[in-house]
């Protein structure tokens, strides 16, 4: 398999907001809101520095599982540009949840439901090329 700029550009994504996560950390609180109900309320915590370094962690993994690097020798890998989709998503994802950690409380679930709408679409779209 190839890689491209793009895949570098996924990476990057992930990375920074690991490393934006890790910077953050004597900010946030020892237990993170890590999951949020339907009302926008947390119902689910866990340690900070678990929370702050699993999205990114997870994030790298699927992104490895997309682009055929996870399993080695996956015949049809998703294309690069989908691969930054879901990098960007995570990212925003980590992104709200660390700012509701911080204090703004916005409603976290009302901000993730039309990007999961989007990467399902997308992930439809790069299955039809």
């Amino acid at each position: 398999m190839r890689y491209s700029r793009l895949d570098a550009l996924s990476a990057a994504l992930l990375v920074g907001a690991a490393v934006a996560g890790v910077a953050l950390l004597p900010s946030l609180p020892d237990r993170m809101a890590v999951r949020f109900g339907t009302g926008g309320a947390p119902n689910e915590y866990m340690a900070a520095p678990l929370a702050v370094a699993l999205v990114p962690v997870v994030g790298l993994l699927a992104l490895g599982a997309v682009r055929g690097v996870l399993p080695p020798g996956r015949d049809v890998p998703a294309p690069a540009w989908f691969g930054v989709a879901l990098a960007a998503f995570l990212t925003y994802v980590h992104g709200l949840v660390i700012a509701w950690n911080l204090g703004i409380k916005l409603n976290v679930t009302l901000f993730v439901l039309p990007g999961v709408a989007v990467i399902v679409g997308l992930a439809f779209l790069s299955g039809r090329e």
